[in-house]
């Protein structure tokens, strides 16, 4: 008999192969270092929520083209990096350093990992959450893989703010009623004045969602952070004047009973 396809396997599919058309365009967006967003703002505000991470076995869960797992590892961690998008671990395996910090990358789903119970110290989940149609399951497994005691690090687009980049600037605070219905962005990225070939779909949750999640999975929220620019930047740089005009990010920390 034809194995049946889920819309959801459906979804993850055609997401996963805009992932892998826009390869070439994240690697040359993070490696030169062109989203500002990240290079300034939300990786600082990430690693440092992290703290110290000599010793500790880190899963990147979405991993992309491999510069956090990267960092990771520097800073002397046992870091495996994961994605779903070959094109992105192919990049990430071709910029591995040879040393005995040098991290490992695997094309793997997060919604089944080919990996063991209670097997990491830390889960980081980085620009990924919204990426996911459903992050209940994903959500499910980077606790399994989870010892008790684990953290998990998740930084994501903001569930009570962000809106589509046509909306952004304007008046409107918010869908109302729509805020608490799953809802989904469509658009191509455009980083720096450069815009990906592909179109992708981000979803959106309440805040709630995540938080009901987390519990139903046994992960109890330690910290929730909401990064922003700093009033000097904000005060004196346009493109942050520009670029910020509510808040945009939200990092959540959790911990595994």
């Amino acid at each position: 008999m034809p194995h049946s396809t889920s819309a959801t396997e459906a979804m993850n599919g055609h997401h996963t192969n805009n992932y892998d058309q826009n390869a070439d365009f994240w690697v040359q967006i993070i490696r030169g270092n062109r989203d500002r967003y990240r290079t300034e703002l939300t990786n600082p505000a990430l690693l440092d929520a992290l703290g110290p991470l000599n010793g500790i076995r880190v899963l990147d869960a979405g991993c992309g083209e491999g510069y956090l797992t990267r960092k990771l590892a520097s800073s002397g961690a046992n870091a495996l990096g994961v994605d779903s998008s070959r094109n992105l671990i192919d990049a990430a395996s071709h910029l591995v350093p040879s040393g005995a910090s040098s991290p490992a990358f695997e094309v793997q789903d997060v919604h089944d990992l080919r990996l063991d119970n209670d097997s990491f110290d830390l889960v980081v989940c980085n620009h990924l959450m919204n990426d996911l149609p459903d992050p209940t399951i994903p959500i499910r497994e980077f606790s399994r893989v989870l010892k008790p005691g684990g953290r998990l690090a998740v930084l994501m687009l903001h569930p009570c703010f962000y809106s589509d980049r046509l909306s952004r600037g304007g008046d409107d605070q918010g869908p109302g009623l729509a805020y608490f219905s799953p809802r989904r962005i469509s658009q191509k990225f455009n980083v720096d004045g450069i815009t990906s070939p592909a179109e992708v779909t981000s979803y959106h949750r309440p805040l709630e969602f995540y938080i009901r999640s987390f519990r139903d999975a046994d992960l109890w929220i330690t910290d929730l952070q909401e990064p922003h620019p700093t009033d000097d930047q904000l005060r004196n740089d346009p493109w942050w004047q520009a670029s910020f005009p509510r808040p945009l990010f939200l990092l959540l920390m959790a911990q595994k009973h």
